[in-house]
Order: structure tokens, then sequence, then C-alpha cells
């Protein structure tokens, strides 16, 4: 059972296979009333490791994609306050306290409040350039706020998209922070990357966008120099963030060229094969 001293709020994890990082994750919201997990399907521990912790809320949910997973989290909040973390980020002792003084006070004029969360990549941490540290809203009123957009997803205060009301939204001080995966490295980005740019580059192509193949071509060599002149303060490291985001944005516009060239004659070729 959890003390009297916790905080009367739900944390809202979203998980699938996350065994790696959660008991680090979950060791961090100690001090909660509330730990909602919704899992999308997991076929490692993280059930298991969960249902140890007894804060722990743990929802079986098949994965319907990141914006309706993130509304069922909310759904399944039983406290006014949430605040939303990933499996593999941490939250730091002044955080929590910060995030108490917040669900005390409870003043309703600020709905959604923002947290720096710390990037690491290949053992240090990225305060410059690329892929920095920097605010991501996080504290939030359950009944005012739902999720919406696609891969990079935005957030509904009274059903108004929250970049049109900034009067309701405060940050947290620079220095109180979220922490994500310390081990955060190389071979972890190009295992998420190429999914992610496919999942960019189809959302874009949905909504309209088109590309030339020179586009595609230059798309890699501008940004990959522009890229590692705003991180030449973090050195070598830089030059590998750099080069990454150039990758992943030519990665997205080379599938929105295949998407308008070979689409239709992909859909025609399964037509006649399946349907005749």
């Amino acid at each position: 059972m959890t003390n009297d001293l916790s905080i009367p709020a739900s944390v809202l994890i979203i998980a699938q296979n996350a065994e790696k990082h959660l008991r680090r994750c979950l060791d961090s919201l100690k001090a909660f009333k509330e730990v909602v997990i919704i899992d999308g399907g997991s076929k490692d521990k993280t059930e298991e490791i969960a249902k140890t912790y007894p804060n722990v809320k743990f929802v079986k949910n098949p994965w319907p994609g990141f914006i309706p997973q993130r509304n069922v989290s909310i759904d399944n909040a039983s406290y006014e306050w949430c605040f939303m973390i990933d499996s593999d980020e941490a939250a730091t002792p002044e955080l929590v306290e910060e995030i108490r003084k917040v669900v005390e006070k409870n003043d309703r004029k600020i709905a959604m409040w923002r947290v720096v969360r710390t990037e690491y990549f290949e053992g240090a941490a990225i305060e410059y350039g690329h892929g920095r540290s920097d605010y991501q809203e996080r504290l939030f009123l359950r009944d005012r706020t739902r999720y919406t957009g696609g891969n990079h997803h935005l957030h509904l205060i009274d059903g108004i998209d929250l970049g049109k009301q900034p009067h309701l939204m405060a940050d947290f001080p620079r220095h109180v922070r979220v922490l994500h995966d310390p081990d955060y490295d190389l071979d972890a980005m190009i295992t998420k990357m190429p999914r992610f740019s496919m999942l960019i580059g189809s959302e874009k192509f949905n909504k309209g966008r088109r590309v030339s193949a020179p586009e595609v071509i230059f798309s890699f060599v501008w940004t990959a120099i522009r890229m590692s002149w705003r991180s030449r303060k973090m050195g070598k490291r830089g030059i590998v963030l750099a080069f990454m985001k150039a990758y992943s944005d030519s990665l997205a516009k080379l599938y929105i060229y295949d998407l308008q060239n070979f689409r239709n004659i992909k859909q025609s070729e399964a037509d006649k094969k399946y349907v005749g």
C-alpha cells in the first residue's frame, strides 16, 4: 500500500516489451499514488515487472497507434492531475517534488506543465544543437486534455490546440528534469530510425506532400551541413547526430518519393493477383 504522503496524481505510461528499462522508470515513480501502464502486447517480462510495484495499474490494450494509446491511458487515470512519462525515462527527485507542489496547489488556471527531458547520446547529455535537451508537455489536467495529431502528437486543451492557448501552459525550472535512457547510442538510433522515417513519410504523403528526385538527394547534403554547424559544440557526437538527422529526413523523403511513383503500380499488381 502507498503511504499518506504519496502524490495524488496518475502517472501515464504506454509500454510494449519494456523490460530493459521499466524498473528504472518505476523506481523513480514510487511517490505517486497511481502509475497506469497501458501495454500494447508485450512478449517479454514487462507485465511481471510492473506487477511487483503496488502503485501500478496494469492495463492490456492491443496497440492502436500512439495517439489512441495515449488517450486510453488518460481514460484509465483515477486522479485529476496526470504526468506522462515513457518506459525508458526516469523522473528526478527534484521533478517529483515540483509535481507534488503543483498537485497540492491545484491551480486549474494552468492546464499543462512542461518539463525538460535530458537527452543522451553515447554516454553524454546533449545540451546543444540537434537533439538537445528541451521542454516537453508532460503534466496536465485529465479532464481538459486529449492527444491528437500524427507521429508528432499535439495536445488539445478544452478541445482547442494548446499552441493557440499559451496562457494555459507553464514551465518547470530548467534544471528539474525527466531523464531519457543514458545508454542511448548509435545502435539504438539505427534500430528505431527507419521505421520512424517511414511513419513520417507516410503521414506527410497522406497530407499531400510530394518530392522530386533532386530534393531527396540534396536533402541529405544540406541537412548534414546545416545540422553539423548547429551541433558543433558537441564535437564528434554532434557530427554523428547531424548525419543521422540528415539520414532520417532524406529517408522520409525517399519514402514519399517511392509512394508517389510506385503506389498505384503496387496496388494494380495486387488487384491482378488477388482480385483477378
